[in-house]
C-alpha cells in the first residue's frame, strides 16, 4: 500500500519544552546514578565471580546488559518501529516498557536476598532472565524514547540536554560510587547482603528515573506515515534506506567497529583482580573513576555537540577509546593505580559515544522516518551486544592481552572510518 504523509505538526510550547527538559534531566540523572549500583562493567562481573570463574558466563552477563547496549535491546526495535511509524503518540508503549524494566531489578534484589546462598543456580537463572527482559524492554522503549526527544527539543538544544543528563547523573553516580565502596569494603556486611543493598538502591533510583520519564509531555506531531506498512514492506523500505543513504550506512559501520570496545569492558576489573591482585574495595574506586570521567567529559561533549557537530564528538571519543586497552596492556603488576586513569577514560568514551551517536541519529533521520532510522541503528549494531561474550571466550581460551589487542585494532579501524563521516547539519544547510 502506498504511504501518504501528513505534514502538519503542532508547535511545541515553551513551557512544555522546559517541563520536558526538567523531566528528562530527572530521568537521566537518576538512571545514571542508579546504574552505578548495578554497573555491568564492575558490579555484575564481581557479583557473578562469587558463583563462577567462567569468563564466558561473565561475558554473557554483559551481553545481556552492557554499557554499550544489551542483545535484547537490539532484537525488538524493527518490530516496534513498524508498529509505531503511523502512531501520533508513542509514549504509552514507552511507559509500559519502563515499568517492566523497574520490576526486573526489583526481582533481582529479591532473588539475591532469598536464594543466593541456598540456591546459587536459581539465582543465576533469575539474574539472566531478568537481564534479558530488562534489555528487551529497553529495546522496545528506545524507539519511542528517541522519537519523542526528536520532537520535543530543537536540534541545537539536544547536545546540552543529553550532556547535562549525563553530567548530573555522573555527579549522582559518584555519590553512588562512594556508597558502593563503603558497602563492599565493610567486612560486617557479608555476601550476599552487600549486593542486595546495591541492587535495591539501584532499583529505587531507577523507579524515580522512570517516573520522570513517564511524566514527559509528548508533542503532537502528525508528520507520520498515514498507513502502517506490512512488516515485509517495512523491511524493504529499511533496506532501501541503507542502500541510498551512504553516510548513514558509514555511521553504522563506525558504530559497530567502535562498539568493539565492549569486548573488553567487563574484563578490565577482572584483569585487575586476577592479574594485578587488587583488593575488593578497589572496585568501588574504579567505579568512582569511571563516573568521574563521565562527569568531567559531559560539559565538553555537550558543547562540541551543539556548537561544532556530533561527528567531532564521535571522532574524539573514539580516539580516547583507543587509549583504554593500551593502558591495560602496558600497566605493570605493581602499578594497578594506572587503572584509575583507564576507568576515567572509559567514562569519557561511554559518555561521548552516547551523546554523539544519539544526536547524530536525530540529526540525520527525516522526521517521518525517525522510528525507522532509530530501529535500524538498534538492530544493525547487534554485533556490539555480543562483543562481551566474544571477549569472555577470548579470555577463557587465549588471554587478556590478546583481547585488549583485538579491541584496540577494531576501534582503530572505526576511528579511521569516522574521519570520512559527513555531518548531517552541514548537509541540511546546503
Amino acid at each position: 500500500m502506498k504511504n501518504v504523509f501528513v505534514e502538519s505538526t503542532i508547535p511545541i510550547k515553551n513551557k512544555d519544552i522546559k517541563w520536558n527538559f526538567v523531566m528528562g534531566l530527572i530521568h537521566g540523572t537518576f538512571f545514571t546514578g542508579g546504574q552505578a549500583f548495578i554497573n555491568p562493567d564492575t558490579i555484575l562481573p564481581v557479583f557473578l565471580n562469587h558463583f563462577t570463574i567462567s569468563k564466558i558466563l561473565i561475558g554473557l552477563s554483559s551481553t545481556m546488559m552492557g554499557s554499550l547496549g544489551g542483545i535484547g535491546n537490539a532484537l525488538p526495535q524493527l518490530f516496534v518501529a513498524n508498529r509505531l511509524e503511523n502512531k501520533i503518540r508513542k509514549i504509552p508503549i514507552l511507559r509500559i516498557a519502563i515499568t517492566i524494566r523497574a520490576l526486573c531489578w526489583l526481582l533481582i534484589s529479591l532473588i539475591t536476598y532469598l536464594f543466593a546462598i541456598a540456591q546459587p543456580n536459581l539465582t543465576i537463572f533469575f539474574l539472566f532472565f531478568s537481564l534479558i527482559l530488562f534489555s528487551i524492554m529497553g529495546g522496545i522503549a528506545n524507539v519511542p524514547f528517541l522519537d519523542i526527544w526528536g520532537k520535543a527539543l530543537p536540534s541545537n538544544l539536544r547536545g546540552r540536554f543529553f550532556g547535562y543528563r549525563q553530567l548530573l547523573g555522573g555527579v549522582l553516580a559518584i555519590g553512588s560510587g562512594f556508597i558502593v565502596k563503603a558497602i563492599l569494603s565493610n567486612e560486617e556486611i557479608h555476601f550476599p547482603n552487600n549486593f542486595v543493598l546495591l541492587f535495591s538502591s539501584g532499583t529505587i533510583f531507577l523507579i524515580i528515573s522512570f517516573i520522570g520519564l513517564g511524566s514527559v509531555k509528548e508533542p503532537i506531531s502528525r508528520d507520520v506515515h498515514k498507513n502502517r506498512l506490512t512488516f515485509k514492506d517495512f523491511l524493504k523500505k529499511s533496506f532501501t534506506i541503507l542502500k541510498i543513504d551512504s553516510n548513514y550506512r558509514k555511521f553504522l559501520y563506525i558504530e559497530v567497529l567502535t562498539g568493539a570496545g565492549a569486548m573488553a569492558l567487563p574484563f578490565y576489573v577482572l584483569y585487575a583482580k586476577d592479574i594485578l591482585k587488587i583488593k575488593l574495595e578497589m572496585v568501588g574506586v574504579f567505579l568512582l573513576a569511571q563516573m568521574l570521567g563521565n562527569v568531567l567529559s559531559n560539559v565538553l561533549w555537550a558543547q562540541i555537540s551543539d556548537r561544532v557537530n556530533n561527528k567531532k564528538v564521535i571522532q574524539i571519543s573514539t580516539f580516547l577509546a583507543l587509549i583504554v586497552p593500551l593502558i591495560a596492556l602496558v600497566t605493570p603488576k605493581d602499578k594497578s593505580i594506572w587503572f584509575i586513569l583507564l576507568f576515567i577514560l572509559v567514562g569519557f568514551f561511554i559518555a561521548g559515544r552516547k551523546i554523539g551517536i544519539t544526536n547524530f541519529i536525530l540529526d540525520i533521520a527525516p522526521p517521518k522516518d525517525r522510528p525507522t532510522y532509530i530501529s535500524l541503528n538498534g538492530t544493525f549494531v547487534l554485533p556490539v551486544t555480543i562483543f562481551p561474550l566474544i571477549g569472555g571466550i577470548i579470555v577463557q581460551y587465549i588471554s587478556y592481552n590478546f583481547l585488549f589487542i583485538i579491541t584496540m585494532v577494531a576501534i582503530l579501524f572505526g576511528f579511521i572510518l569516522s574521519l570520512k563521516l559527513k555531518d548531517p547539519r552541514d548537509e541540511k544547510d546546503k
